[in-house]
């Protein structure tokens, strides 16, 4: 009886809630991809307790995602339902990163997010035996981002707070005792004059065993010279751990559009330091290196082949290998 009364009452609040929102969009995308994969990695991996090398797949899991976006809007008032299903490879999940709940003012807008965790740019780290594989960021947590446009100058400000509870005999998620809050922060300024986009950002967090425990910052710039794209990026982190150093990567990318209907070709690099490799883990044996050339053919209107050759060495000093990729990829 409870609990169909609490039902009732949740279904009344939302007819009330929603009775006022105006529907503006709904739209759904999603990608398929199929992919042909080979690699020369001379590798080991432990199973059971023997040692036994790595196999290259020949077939390699596709990214399979489906998007299913609702966006409805009230006054200066905007909401965003924004699942991003994945289904490529087990376990199968569905993340929410993309949802939000968004006020604008006459010159700012204040959006509340489930999940921010401000990652800088695209700068790489793939951590001990793949832990990190991604950017610098503060933790994963509810938040709060406030952006300021200047619109006459053409400039962009985003200031980004969260929090984490943490134990006080650590200062870490994890210990005894008594616990408190502490606060993550993030702030970006990018400003655009045709061809030139430019930007800096930076996060930091005090989370002792967050992974980039400390202060992350960097730049980025890209260069818009039809049919030549450039894209420069540098980041660096100073962590607050004793026995760490400060470590810095970097991120290329040139792009050329080929005639239409030939395909794009790109080069791309990926780098880091031994200590921006293994962040707040330690560093990593050796230095993370990755350089890929792409072509990409388009078959149909939403759909793709790309070819791909890569140099990569992960950093866990067992040298550079090679790897190949033919991926068809069909988007909507």
């Amino acid at each position: 009886m409870k609990k169909g009364l609490l039902v009732a009452i949740a279904l009344g609040v939302s007819v009330l809630m929603f009775s006022s929102v105006a529907l503006a969009e709904i739209t759904t995308s999603g990608s398929v991809e199929w992919k042909i994969y080979g690699s020369d990695e001379n590798t080991s991996v432990s199973t059971w307790g023997l040692i036994g090398e790595v196999a290259s797949p020949v077939f390699k899991y596709g990214d399979v995602r489906m998007h299913y976006d609702v966006l409805l809007t009230s006054g200066a008032w905007e909401a965003k339902f924004a699942p991003r299903i994945r289904l490529d490879k087990s376990p199968e999940i569905v993340e929410d990163d993309g949802s939000y709940l968004k006020v604008y003012f006459d010159s700012s807008s204040l959006t509340l997010q489930p999940r921010l965790d401000y990652g800088v740019f695209d700068v790489y780290s793939y951590g001990w035996f793949g832990a990190i594989d991604g950017a610098a960021n503060i933790p994963k947590e509810a938040g709060v981002k406030l952006d300021v446009p200047f619109h006459p100058l053409d400039m962009d400000l985003k200031l980004v707070a969260n929090s984490t509870v943490v134990f006080k005999n650590t200062g870490g998620t994890w210990g005894w005792g008594n616990q408190e809050t502490k606060w993550n922060y993030g702030v970006g300024l990018s400003f655009d004059v045709e061809p030139l986009s430019v930007a800096v950002q930076g996060v930091t967090t005090d989370v002792t065993d967050a992974t980039w425990y400390g202060s992350s910052y960097g730049g980025k710039l890209e260069v818009d010279l039809a049919p030549v794209t450039i894209n420069a990026q540098w980041v660096s982190w100073s962590p607050e751990g004793t026995g760490l150093s400060d470590g810095s990567g970097v991120y290329g990318k040139v792009g050329y559009a080929l005639d239409e209907g030939l395909g794009d070709l790109a080069l791309e690099y990926k780098g880091c330091d031994e200590h921006f490799n293994g962040a707040n883990f330690g560093p990593t044996p050796d230095k993370y290196k990755k350089i890929a050339g792409t072509y990409t053919y388009p078959l149909a209107e939403a759909v793709n082949m790309s070819l791909t050759v890569a140099s990569v060495d992960k950093g866990m000093d067992d040298g550079a290998f090679t790897e190949y990729e033919v991926k068809f990829a069909a988007s909507f």
